[in-house]
This record gives C-alpha cells, structure tokens and sequence, in this order.
C-alpha cells in the first residue's frame, strides 16, 4: 500500500490565479478609467429653464464666457467672429447642430452675434441649459 505524504496541486490551479488576477485588474482599470472622462471644452454655468430637448448627435459646440473677459471659444480656441464664420462655413456640408453654451451673466449682444452667424448658415442651434431646479 502507498500512502501520499501530503495532497498534490491540481495542475489547473496554475492558470486560475494569473486568469483571476488580469480579469481584476482590468476591471479595477475600467471603474476608474470611466472618472476620468471630463467634458471637452470652456467652463460656464449656463441658465437654468424648464424647456429641455434629447442630445444631440455630434453636435458642434460655441462657447460664450461672461465678464471680465468675454470671449467667443470654439473647438476649445478663442476664435474672432470672422474666423468663427469661416470655419462653420467651412463644415456647412454637414448639417450638425450647433450647440451655444452660453454663461449665465454673458453679454447677450455676443449671443445673438453667434446665433446670428450660425442661422446666416443654416445650422439648426440650440443654446444649452440646465435643467431647471425646483
């Protein structure tokens, strides 16, 4: 008779733990990857209303920000209203709706301005709100 002195290592044991150990890791990554997602663009706080509309499909983004320094941003670049013009005219073939994120205490001249240049396009635009708080 033989008698086994202490219990062997299933051979399968060797791949469950390196398996066990990517599988957490890469969900651990996926959790914490998924804060790291910020909005691209210029800080404002844009009005509360009580009209909301669905998001919109790869919209095109126009940043008004308010007092001291009023400025017109898009694609993330400070842009003069001519270079504005120039470049939506140049994406006109693609009917995107332009989104204006406007600040709350932004000057409303430079809002109708942009929204002006936009509909001389023919871009359909929406100007960004919060939703209204009660």
């Amino acid at each position: 008779m033989k008698l086994v002195r202490s219990p062997g290592l299933h051979p399968a044991l060797l791949f469950v733990a390196p398996a066990l150990d990517v599988v957490l890791s890469l969900i651990f990554f996926l959790v914490l990857s998924t804060s790291f997602l910020l909005q691209p663009g210029v800080a404002v706080s844009v009005p509360d209303s009580p009209f909301l509309l669905a998001p919109q499909r790869d919209p095109q983004v126009v940043s008004v920000t308010a007092a001291p320094l009023t400025a017109v941003y898009f694609e993330n670049e400070q842009v003069s209203f001519e270079v504005l013009r120039a470049r939506l005219a140049a994406g006109a073939g693609r009917k995107r709706t332009l989104v204006i994120k406007a600040d709350r205490l932004a000057p409303f001249d430079l809002v109708a301005r942009v929204m002006a240049v936009a509909l001389e396009l023919g871009y359909p635009t929406v100007i960004a709100t919060n939703e209204e708080r009660q």
